[in-house]
Formats: C-alpha cells, sequence, structure tokens
C-alpha cells in the first residue's frame, strides 16, 4: 500500500512510463498540489485533531462553544483541555463534580468540600485550589469566583477559598555543642532518705553535671 501524502502517481506505472522525463515532471508537478490538498484536509479535522489546533483557533471554538472558565490568558495546554471537555461541563454543570474538574483544569489541583463534610450552613461549601499551574493572587481570586459562579448551583454558596501552594521540604537539624555546656538537675524537696554519697563526672567535651539535693530540716534522718 501506498500512502498518498508525499506519494507520487510514477509508483503505480510500469518502469517504461515512470522512467520518462515528461511523466517524472508531471507526477511531481501534480504530487506537490495533493500534498497541500492534504494539509488543507488535516486542517479541517478540528475537534478530533485538538492537540495539533493552533491557539489562535482554540480562542475561536471556545466562542463557538461558550466554553465555561475559559480565558485568552491561559496557558495553551489548559486552554485545549477546557474546549475539549465544553461538552462535558454542560452535561455535569451544577454538580461537585463539574466544579472539581474545572479547578482541576485551571489551577492544577484542588476540589471543593461540601458543607456537612466541615460543619458548615445548608448549602455552602468552601473551596481549596492549587497553584502549581498559575500564579494566585486577588486578581485571580475574583476571576475563580466568576468562574465559580458560572457552573455551580445557583443554590449554593460559596464560604471560603484556601490556596495551597506547593513548597519544597528541607530537614532541619538541631544539635547541641559538645563543649562548653552546662547541665543542672534540681530535685524537689522530699521526705525521704537519700544517700549522703554524690558522684560529680566531667562528660567529654568540659560538660558539667550538676545534681542540687533538697534541704534536709534538723532533727531528720540523712
Amino acid at each position: 500500500m501506498i500512502e498518498l501524502k508525499g506519494s507520487r502517481f510514477t509508483q503505480i506505472l510500469p518502469y517504461n512510463l515512470s522512467s520518462q522525463t515528461q511523466t517524472r515532471a508531471l507526477a511531481y508537478a501534480i504530487g506537490r498540489q495533493v500534498d497541500k490538498l492534504l494539509v488543507l484536509a488535516d486542517r479541517m479535522v478540528i475537534w478530533a485533531g485538538l492537540d495539533q489546533v493552533p491557539e489562535q483557533l482554540l480562542d475561536y471554538l471556545a466562542a463557538e462553544l461558550r466554553t465555561p472558565a475559559y480565558s485568552a490568558d491561559y496557558p495553551v495546554e489548559t486552554k485545549r483541555t477546557l474546549v475539549r471537555q465544553s461538552l462535558l461541563f454542560y452535561a455535569t454543570m451544577g454538580t461537585p463534580g463539574a466544579v472539581d474538574r474545572l479547578i482541576q483544569t485551571i489551577f492544577g489541583s484542588g476540589q471543593i468540600e461540601e458543607w456537612y463534610q466541615y460543619g458548615g450552613e445548608p448549602h455552602h461549601f468552601r473551596a481549596a485550589i492549587g497553584a502549581s499551574r498559575v500564579t494566585i493572587g486577588p486578581a485571580e481570586l475574583d476571576a475563580f469566583r466568576r468562574v465559580l459562579s458560572s457552573v455551580k448551583r445557583l443554590s449554593s454558596w460559596l464560604d471560603s477559598i484556601a490556596t495551597i501552594t506547593p513548597m519544597e521540604s528541607r530537614p532541619v537539624r538541631v544539635a547541641a555543642a559538645p563543649c562548653g555546656s552546662y547541665a543542672r538537675t534540681t530535685l524537689p524537696p522530699v521526705f525521704v532518705l537519700i544517700p549522703t554519697v554524690v558522684q560529680l563526672a566531667a562528660a567529654p567535651g568540659g560538660t558539667i553535671t550538676t545534681t542540687t539535693l533538697p534541704r534536709i530540716k534538723e532533727g531528720q534522718d540523712a
């Protein structure tokens, strides 16, 4: 089987015809025009070839489909995902799943929490959004509220928005210096028999340990 793209009709002709200069020139000219038609045909496959669609065309598709929460300022991959899920958003609009999907598409991570999950009032919810894809500031939060109002139920009310910022974890080490330290242990005053022998020892590096004995009142046995 010969692929149409990049092929020449001389490939299916016998040698006595394909070897002629006029035939090869005609095959090249026709092949160039066929390649141009194939490029135009690929551009017509928009929905199936959404991963290869130019960014400008994504903006047109979003306007035609009225894609919820779409913005021309989003990264191109976020635009593709929003356009691809336009019909799914409309099919599930008003459900917590639709809101979660929207948050994860735009911000990379996050979800909503229903009122009964955190002890709030009925028909209320709160949202947690990540900050892995876009920088979250006051303007982004205002935009998120507008976006949220387009997909949530009209009877639901937003209580709060929590932003989750990933931070690199670093180990914290705490160590005591091996020299020059001083430790003191004070025993509480108790009326018990206390041994009279006290041992003092210097720890390695000059550490001094002192044990303070409670006072023993007169008339008590030592």
